[in-house]
């Protein structure tokens, strides 16, 4: 194997898949930087936490115990937000309580999400272990990305929109979209996750404009 294909694995993927599968980590890392930043700042985590410990999960397992075979630098961008997303769980620990009303849940927060984490860490690499995933981990990624999806407006229509952040919406949106495009010059017959991949721009590219209406109607 030469340096090149090392780094990036030419020889089993076209440029084109993996322009797109890159471009779309870069936006994910993206997403992921400008939610640290937004959480320091307004003390308040506006990713959904019962995928905040799934995507912790994810990450590790693709990072330690798995890498995608699309070279080693693809597997250092699942590294990079997994190191991104250690901080982002912290802060779910100490803020990720004020997604919730329920006196009962919130006083064992902290209790469920290490419990939430555990979960999720088995599902994930029991899930690539009996060979239910692609080599770049994709099945399991798009579960847990309709995941958020779906979870995204939920909690945005339950709390401050001012909470929220239009570049995190629109970051995750091409992010996704990007690696949905790739996933359909790859996977020209994986129809399962095909239909992840438009159900989730559906609901991402609602959510970025459900925001920016709710914004703009408060700037008003």
């Amino acid at each position: 194997m030469d340096d090149l294909t090392y780094w990036i694995n030419t020889k089993d993927y076209t440029t084109s898949q993996l322009m797109w599968n890159g471009i779309g980590c870069m936006f994910w890392v993206i997403t992921y930087a400008v939610l640290l930043r937004d959480i320091i700042r307004k003390k308040f985590v506006e990713m959904p936490f019962l995928i905040a410990s799934g995507n912790l999960a994810w990450e590790f397992i693709w990072s330690f115990f798995y890498h995608p075979d699309t070279g080693e630098l693809f597997s250092l961008s699942y590294q990079g937000a997994f190191v991104i997303d250690i901080f982002i769980f912290y802060f779910v620990l100490r803020y990720g309580y004020k997604q919730i009303n329920v006196p009962e849940i919130q006083k064992h927060f902290k209790l469920l999400m290490i419990g939430l984490l555990v979960m999720w860490v088995l599902l994930n690499y029991f899930f690539v272990h009996q060979n239910l995933d692609t080599p770049i981990g994709a099945n399991s990624g798009y579960i847990l990305n309709l995941i958020i999806s779906l979870l995204y407006p939920v909690l945005l229509f339950r709390n401050d929109p001012k909470n929220f952040s239009q570049t995190v919406a629109w970051c995750k949106l091409l992010g996704t979209g990007c690696i949905s495009v790739s996933m359909f010059l790859i996977y020209t017959q994986n129809y399962f996750v095909q239909t992840l991949a438009v159900s989730c721009f559906i609901f991402d590219l609602l959510y970025a404009f459900i925001l920016n209406r709710k914004l703009t109607q408060i700037r008003a």
